[in-house]
Order: C-alpha cells, then structure tokens, then sequence
C-alpha cells in the first residue's frame, strides 16, 4: 500500500484533470466489494450480506458513472450473479420463494440502485453546468440554446437569404464546417475547410443566392429559405466559396477534398459550387 501511495503514474495522473484516478478508485472499490460479496455467499439474507451487495451496486454505479471503461467491472459482477444464480437454481434444497428473493434482491441492488445512481451524476452534472462555454460547442444545438448565456436561444430558426450561419456534423466529434487562409500542401491547393470543435469567427458561412438568380430581399421583406433550394455558401472570414469536385481528399482517398475557391465574380458561375439545401421537419 505504501508503494502504491507514491506511485509516479498516480502521481502523475493526480495533476491532471483527468477521469482515471477516480476510474481507478472506484474500479479498486468494485473488486472490494465484489470480494467481500463472495466471501459471504453462503450466509444469503444477512445484515452483512445485504451490506456488501448494496456497498456494489453503489460502487458500481460510481464506477460506470467515472468512465464508460467502468461497465467492464459491471460485465464481470453482472457474470459472476448470473452464475451464481444459476448454481442456486440446481440446488435441490432450493425453494421457489427464496430463489425468487435472490433475483429480486440482486435486480434491486445491482441493477436498480446501479442506475439511480448513473442517472443521479447526470443530474447533479447539469444543474452545476449550466452555463453555456466554449467546450459546449461539440454539443447538440437544441442542447446548447437551454444553456445559460448562449446566443442560440435568440437566433430565427429560419434562413434568408444573406443569413450568417454554422453547420455542424452529424458525426460526433467532428465539430462545425471551419475554413482559414491556409491551403492544402497538395491536392487543389487551395484554401482549407475543415471541421473544428470550437466556437471560432472562421465557422461562420453566408448563405447567398446564384449569381444568375435575383435575391428577394429588400428593406422591407425576407426571402427565406425552402427545402430544395440551390444556393452557395460564402466563408465570411475570406469571402470564398465553397467548393468541391473530384480531387481526392487529403487524409481519406475514398472522399473528395471540399475547399473555398474564388472570389464573388458573378463571371465564374460553376456547377461545382451549387449546394443543395435538404432538410428534415
């Protein structure tokens, strides 16, 4: 034990903002629990008996509410019972009443109170993060407008024409359509788009219309968007449009390679600019 307190690994970890010292906690925790469950096996019912399976389903709520790492543990106590279940369902003095305690006695304690217990930290989670900042960016909008001090909240849920807005990837942890000055080393060479996690002036786009098309808007009236419509995406940073056409890209060959190209001159009228506005209600 007096090694382990001085462990560089530990020690290392513990300056750190990180899940794994808790994870290891808790995971430590587990196997203590689970051990003294095991040992009081043959004494079903008794105080110390309930004590030590109640003591794992709490622990195991902690350790799965640490890292998701943490229902590798839940797996291996979840096996140990269904053995165990199993053992006291071939015993012939067995009666149906008690066996039906042991599985209501273990669904309470190590699923039920394992539960409650997840959802608790989600709970307690929320109402002390409640305030919208930069880390909230990879989060989904509707998530995001119920957080305190955010600016979705009062943004119009429809586009016009001219409207700055971000789009954000379906796939988690890609982050928002992001462009900046840099261009490729090869390929197109021209200007980068990319997907960034954080809120940042380069991930906002001008929906504009084509240049052979008249926009609607006047001092007056909004042309708002319509599911279908053709239009182009201007990056406001640099005032390019975004593009793409069959260069492979960069990291993923199978995938073309999107970039900003050109500047708005209503001469360079190319398909490959078009975006299509496709949206589900």
């Amino acid at each position: 034990a007096g090694c382990l307190c001085v462990d560089n690994a530990l020690c290392t970890i513990s300056r750190f903002i990180l899940l794994d010292a808790m994870l290891l906690f808790f995971t430590a925790m587990s196997a203590l629990s689970f051990s003294g469950l095991y040992k009081h096996r043959l004494q079903p019912f008794t105080r110390v008996w309930w004590g030590w399976l109640f003591a794992t389903g709490v622990v195991l709520g902690l350790v799965a509410s640490s890292k998701w790492v943490g229902f590798f543990s839940v797996g291996l106590v979840g096996l140990y019972t269904v053995w165990e279940l199993y053992d006291i369902f071939g015993q012939s003095r067995t009666r149906i009443r008690s066996y039906a305690l042991h599985w209501s006695a273990r669904i309470v304690a190590l699923a039920v109170v394992l539960l409650a217990i997840y959802m608790l930290c989600f709970r307690i989670h929320f109402r002390l993060l409640y305030k919208s900042g930069p880390g909230d960016v990879p989060m989904d909008s509707l998530f995001q407008a119920g957080l305190q001090g955010t600016g979705l909240a009062n943004q119009p849920m429809d586009i016009a024409y001219g409207s700055v807005i971000t789009l954000k990837s379906a796939v988690p942890g890609v982050g928002l359509l992001h462009s900046h000055a840099n261009t490729y080393p090869d390929g197109s060479k021209q200007q980068q788009v990319t997907g960034y996690t954080h809120a940042d002036q380069n991930n906002n786009w001008v929906v504009e219309i084509m240049h052979s098309q008249a926009r609607g808007n006047t001092s007056e009236t909004l042309e708002f968007e319509r599911n279908g419509n053709i239009v182009r995406l201007v990056h406001a940073g640099t005032n390019r449009n975004l593009h793409s056409h069959a260069i492979a890209a960069i990291l993923n060959f199978l995938f073309f390679a999107p970039f900003t190209f050109g500047f708005d001159y209503p001469a360079e009228e190319l398909a490959n600019r078009k975006w299509l506005l496709s949206w589900n209600v």
